[in-house]
């Protein structure tokens, strides 16, 4: 049986947000369960194709294959917010990126023994990063939450996951169906890329508008 999402439609501006808060604050609260459970966050760095000395955190969070699976495939998850419009689906983002931003505040030290890795992806070096600067790049407005598909182990092994595109299908209410984002329990893993900290400022490479409404179009990041 296909799922299928009943969504009702709502306006895409703070009242639809108002109307979905409590789906919002479950998926932020099962995040940060899933953050407290973690037995340690490894700092990651990586950097710019375009500006090599410019950087960008990046926090990759174990969680559950059911909370995993509701997060991504469900009427009340990520992608379903995104659905109902794209501000509702920006303010889940930033909700989710802000409770991640928090955790690390608390856990890492001033200084942080960061792995230092570049698109591919390739595993460089440890550099010690300040948390200030890896807090700094988790901007709410512009850090972007996905699923990894590649993991980075303590020692710097990279572990490539699968692509998590599966052959079911999702009804959205739109005129083409999505396609259910799935990975095996060990291999969920939510992950959040902050914005590159440049001298001028934060940024982010591609548009996070666009991508937002990518999301609500075709349920694709």
């Amino acid at each position: 049986m296909m799922n299928t999402w009943a969504i009702t439609t709502s306006p895409d501006e703070i009242l639809g947000i108002a109307a979905v808060a409590r789906e919002i604050s479950a998926l932020v609260s099962g995040l940060n369960a899933a953050l407290e459970q973690a037995k340690a966050i490894e700092p990651i760095w990586e950097l710019s194709d375009q500006f090599p000395l410019v950087g960008r955190a990046v926090v990759q969070v174990p969680v559950e294959a059911e909370f995993f699976a509701t997060f991504f495939n469900s009427s009340a998850g990520y992608r379903a917010m995104f659905r109902r419009g794209p501000l509702i689906g920006n303010a889940t983002n930033a909700a989710l990126v802000s409770t991640v931003r928090s955790a690390l505040m608390l856990s890492l030290a001033d200084t942080a023994n960061a792995h230092v890795i570049r698109t591919g992806p390739e595993w460089i070096r440890r550099e010690a990063i300040s948390r200030a600067t890896l807090v700094r790049s988790l901007d709410p407005s512009l850090a972007k939450v996905w699923y990894s598909t590649a993991e980075i182990r303590p020692k710097g092994e990279i572990r490539l996951l699968p692509t998590g595109v599966s052959d079911r299908k999702i009804n959205v209410g739109l005129p083409h169906h999505w396609v259910e984002i799935y990975q095996d329990s060990d291999d969920c893993i939510i992950e959040v890329k902050g914005a590159f900290v440049g001298s001028c400022g934060l940024f982010q490479i591609k548009d996070p508008e666009l991508r937002a409404r990518t999301l609500s179009s075709k349920g694709e990041a």
